[in-house]
């Protein structure tokens, strides 16, 4: 699925594809789980079918004589880029005489982490799937996905080295995901609006500080437009993020946001622009997708994602001939958020040498490049490799002219090369999200005070986290 933003992109999908797969290999019996499998201490998960040994023990996987068959999953991709993907897969089964690799697809549940565990669980995830964060976090927990660091070491060192480093989710900090695509966030803005306030059209906010003042410029204009869009859950981890806010502890083992005095200024600051009508009204409990709302030509900020663009453009040219993009907003020392998609292998594939094969090729720097210029070239999609070689092409990073597009690509491409993922986000999902959502709807109204809503996010947050711990 394409990302749009850091709390709605963790929604969605799964997959009931099937897991006979083709390949001999010995096998354990069915797991009961353990504090380890095979001789290198990977720990074995509880699974209710035969796990192969060479799965669990401290042996790299033998990739040199491929056969068999496996399932890949992607998630939300589908009929739109089904020419990519057809290409790809017949491109690998050329290559490798012998091999079948059948692409399914699903999108859309709310509560895709807890299907996919439960899918693992019995046996029935794919071979090699296309996950979200959380739900990578959620099977590495459980042990329910291939340790890369063991079966193939070396596999990072074509990644972005600050993605690399962040994304250890497995037992012992080992590596259980590989980074696929991303789309790192920007600011986007109506240069006409800016005007129409006062402000310099040509100097987007670089931190939330000159945002909020922007956004209060606006208001003050009173000429009818707006500064930003209510529904939060587009950005609200993002903008923490950018502001330093410490959203949890450092073991994440509880949510401590409402202490942190970045988290106070940002609420009170949002509660204080509604008031002074800068945002609409109708928008905070309004559509998540605020595209018509800035196509409409009095809403200052639009989305932060580029392929937002083209929404626009198709909507109302003018309004796109007038936008301004500018990088992602965040205080000095702080680095962009990968916030992407990843590919992750099951522990229990009959047929685990095929299925890390393909992860490994689907997520290499050529292929990486060719799905980015696939989106460019259809214009379906701006999406960023996680491959050092493949985002230093010239190709990817090309703006000529002040293009809004072209503008957001190569602003794009330089941000992807120093993005980190951020862990606290990842447990930003379900009814986690909902509580927090809930509390900054209430406090953004006026309902209650902002420190109020801090604090009663926060138990209620905590308190499902624990439970979903125990």
């Amino acid at each position: 699925m394409i990302q749009k933003s850091s709390l709605s992109r963790r929604a969605v999908l799964g997959s009931l594809a099937a897991a006979g797969t083709l390949g001999a290999a010995s096998c354990t019996g069915a797991s009961t789980g353990g504090d380890a499998g095979g001789d290198g201490g990977i720990p074995e998960p509880s699974v209710g079918c035969e796990i192969p040994e060479m799965n669990l023990d401290d042996s790299e996987l033998d990739l040199s004589d491929l056969s068999g068959e496996i399932t890949f999953m992607t998630q939300g991709l589908k009929g739109t880029f089904d020419e990519f993907f057809t290409d790809l897969i017949a491109d690998f089964e050329s290559d490798h005489p012998g091999t079948s690799i059948t692409w399914t697809d699903q999108g859309g549940t709310a509560d895709f982490d807890t299907l996919m565990v439960t899918q693992a669980g019995n046996c029935s995830m794919a071979d090699v799937i296309n996950v979200p964060s959380s739900t990578v976090l959620a099977l590495s927990q459980e042990n329910l996905l291939l340790d890369y660091d063991v079966k193939s070491p070396g596999l990072g060192e074509p990644f972005v080295p600050a993605v690399w480093d962040s994304i250890a989710f497995g037992d012992q900090g080992h590596h259980t995901a590989l980074p696929w695509y991303f789309g790192p966030l920007l600011v986007t803005y109506n240069k006409d609006v800016f005007e129409r306030a006062g402000l310099d059209p040509e100097t987007p906010p670089a931190t939330m500080d000159e945002y909020f003042e922007m956004a209060h410029q606006i208001a003050a204009a009173d000429n009818g437009d707006y500064a930003l869009y209510g529904n939060t859950s587009w950005y609200l981890s993002d903008q923490w993020h950018g502001m330093g806010v410490q959203i949890m502890n450092e073991d994440r083992s509880e949510f401590t946001f409402a202490a942190d005095e970045n988290a106070l200024r940002w609420m009170t600051e949002m509660a204080s622009l509604y008031a002074e009508g800068a945002i609409p009204k109708d928008s905070v409990l309004g559509d998540l997708d605020q595209s018509q709302a800035y196509t409409e030509g009095t809403l200052a900020f639009g989305t932060p994602n580029a392929s937002f663009l083209r929404t626009v453009r198709s909507a109302n040219q003018s309004v796109y001939d007038a936008t301004g993009v500018g990088r992602g907003m965040r205080e000095e020392g702080i680095n962009p958020i990968f916030s992407g998609q990843y590919i992750g292998v099951s522990v229990a594939s009959p047929n685990a040498p095929l299925a890390l094969a393909w992860a490994q090729h689907l997520t290499d720097p050529a292929q990486g490049l060719a799905w980015a210029q696939y989106g460019m070239d259809t214009e379906t999609a701006v999406v960023f490799p996680a491959t050092t070689e493949a985002l230093d092409d010239p190709s990817l990073a090309e703006a000529s002219g002040k293009d809004p597009m072209e503008q957001a690509r190569s602003i794009s491409a330089e941000e992807a090369k120093v993005s980190e993922a951020y862990l606290p986000a990842f447990y930003l999902t379900g009814q986690v999200q909902e509580a927090l959502l809930n509390s900054v709807n209430k406090a953004i109204v006026g309902d209650v005070e902002p420190q109020e809503a801090l604090d009663s996010a926060q138990e209620s947050m905590n308190r499902l986290l624990q439970r979903s711990a125990s």
